[in-house]
């Protein structure tokens, strides 16, 4: 057989890439500084290219006693992950400091590799110790390969429209059969959809509630535009893009998300609420996930609340007096919690 020159490929291997920038600040360094070597307060975890990674401060390092800054695999991979790295540290000021740069092959889960270390005298006498607080920027890339059947075509298959569609729909008001009177504006809809995807809606209109009869529905308590953004959620199953969901939109999408039993919505809108958490909207935040049962919010802000630097300040607000007029057993967890603060520390894990 003649040799042309060209090799017919079977398989082909290729490297897939992924880039992610972590900002991290870890508050507190003086309680934990004087923690055994080795043992690590877990201050950040990602998933990145389909592994979770974990983010390990050693205040007196792993093997040498030099504070240490780690990356460590947490989940199984069946593949090899390259990873390049550099580390910043940012000083007083928030400009870029001491910086490390390399790469690492990570193979199974528990495989870790130091991003940053640094004599702890030395760490506590530089300008990187600010307030009692380390802030770091990590710049990484991941790579991990797969491999491609270079003998079989692939067909492409486009991603799902249906959000777009059922958008349309809702624009269109083509078919609608019920009206929703909200603010003195009005919303047509369509009675299987709304059914589908909100159990109160779906007993209000085909059960025995005396709506079900009725093509004009008056929606008391909820702003217009609460209501149209509710509404094309329930359609598209997303927020829409052009509107800007700001901290107070989203307290009150919070609140009609409950009312109506959509579920993901009220996480979707505890995510932006806990993202936007501040001293300010702290204790309005933390009611407002009681009322709503939103386990998750109300313990973010309980643990936010209750920090030894943000208690004070929390307390001076307008927030705070009212949590305390409208909630005394809300008030009770939170100063509990204060009482027992030092319980986080005996929460994290002392062994590698």
């Amino acid at each position: 057989m003649a040799d042309n020159g060209k090799v017919e490929m079977d398989v082909i291997c290729r490297m897939e890439t992924h880039t992610k920038t972590y900002c991290g600040k870890f508050e507190g360094y003086s309680l934990i500084k004087t923690l055994p070597q080795k043992t690590y307060i877990e201050i950040g975890v990602f998933h990145m290219a389909g592994v979770f990674w974990g983010i390990h401060f050693y205040p007196n390092g792993i093997q040498d006693p030099d504070l240490t800054l780690a990356l460590k695999l947490l989940t199984e991979t069946s593949r090899a992950l390259v990873t390049k790295f550099e580390i910043i540290l940012l000083d007083q000021k928030g400009d870029k400091g001491a910086k490390k740069s390399g790469n690492y092959s990570f193979s199974k889960q528990g495989d870790i590799v130091d991003l940053w270390y640094m004599k702890r005298p030395a760490f506590e006498a530089s300008e990187y110790l600010n307030d009692d607080c380390l802030t770091f920027k990590l710049y990484l890339t991941v790579s991990k390969p797969f491999f491609v059947d270079a003998t079989r075509k692939k067909i492409i298959v486009p991603l799902s429209d249906l959000h777009q569609h059922f958008g349309e729909l809702l624009e269109s008001g083509e078919g609608a059969d019920v009206t929703f009177e909200v603010d003195k504006e009005a919303f047509r809809a369509h009675r299987n959809v709304l059914a589908a995807r909100s159990p109160v809606f779906k007993a209000q209109l085909f059960g025995s509630m005396m709506e079900s009869k009725m093509d004009k529905i008056t929606i008391e308590d909820m702003k217009a535009d609460v209501f149209k953004i509710m509404l094309q959620y329930i359609y598209t199953d997303m927020l829409p893009s052009e509107v800007e969901v700001s901290s107070e939109m989203a307290q009150h999408l919070l609140a009609a998300a409950d009312r109506y039993g959509l579920e993901r919505l009220k996480v979707i809108c505890e995510a932006k609420l806990c993202d936007s958490l501040d001293v300010e909207t702290a204790a309005t935040t933390l009611v407002l996930a009681d009322q709503h049962n939103c386990g998750q919010l109300k313990g973010v802000c309980i643990d936010f609340v209750s920090s030894c630097d943000m208690l004070d300040a929390v307390m001076e607000t307008d927030g705070f007096k009212y949590l305390m007029s409208c909630s005394p057993l809300l008030l009770k967890d939170l100063l509990d919690k204060v009482h027992n603060g030092s319980v986080w520390m005996t929460s994290s894990r002392n062994k590698e």
